[in-house]
């Protein structure tokens, strides 16, 4: 080996080695001590820091701070010599943060890394998620009911595919005769008729339907369709509105 290539190879080995000791130098711990409000949490339950040194993950398993006692816990963080750090305390999850003593957010807890740091935080209380609005399940159709219901729907989809194809075909007759260079005015009065007439026998079928959905109905059940309709979001149609009393509806 070349002597220039020899001394090249050592430098560069002397360089590696004092930029990693350099390196190892600026590495410290930081104990962080927290204690919990009034009687603290479960036993099976578990505190975890979240913030920049682990990309604030709320649950992140090398941030699972050591039980001291019922309210205490604490934890050693690797951090680098003097760099800022934010960060903040969480039973697992966002939805059970730490909130201030009104229940609002609170802003990120901060230190700078020192060797020997020891940093004590008070917890004023943990979020408390909003329960999620339980459902009124009175007055909810009963399986006879929506057997019942069932059939007259398929009655109507039965009945429906007979009327609409007569009703396209007449509405193509009015407009060809609309379009026409002379349009026949007799025509027109005759087509409106027929459209009429078939418009009519829908919504008499349907009208019968209809009345038969209601017969199905409770008292209770009317007057809880009653009060929907007053929402101005709520269906206009009587299907969709006894559709909200199905036990599986939104």
């Amino acid at each position: 080996m070349k002597r220039k290539q020899f001394w090249y190879i050592l430098l560069c080995l002397a360089g590696a080695l004092s930029t990693s000791h350099s390196v190892n130098a600026q590495v410290c711990t930081v104990r962080l001590t927290v204690e919990l409000p009034g009687l603290g949490i479960q036993k099976d339950s578990t505190v975890f820091l979240a913030g920049t040194f682990n990309n604030w993950n709320p649950s992140d398993s090398s941030c699972c701070m050591k039980r001291i006692d019922n309210n205490h816990y604490t934890l050693l963080v690797p951090c680098f010599l003097n760099k800022q750090y934010s960060y903040k305390y969480t039973l697992g999850s966002w939805n059970s943060v730490e909130k201030t003593i009104e229940g609002k957010d609170i802003k990120n807890r901060t230190f700078t890394a020192t060797k020997k740091l020891k940093v004590k935080d008070l917890i004023a209380q943990w979020n408390i998620p909003t329960p999620p609005a339980t459902k009124d399940t009175t007055n909810l159709l009963s399986k006879q009911q929506m057997v019942k219901l069932a059939a007259l729907k398929d009655s109507v989809g039965k009945s429906l595919p007979t009327v609409l194809p007569r009703l396209l075909e007449l509405l193509q007759k009015i407009n060809t005769n609309l379009l026409a260079d002379q349009p026949d005015d007799l025509l027109s009065k005759q087509y409106s008729k027929e459209a009429g007439e078939i418009i009519s026998q829908v919504l008499d079928s349907l009208g019968g339907v209809f009345k038969q959905m209601a017969s199905i109905l409770t008292p209770e059940q009317k007057q809880k369709i009653r009060e929907a309709m007053k929402d101005p979001n709520a269906p206009k149609d009587l299907v969709n509105l006894i559709g909200k009393l199905m036990p599986d509806s939104k």
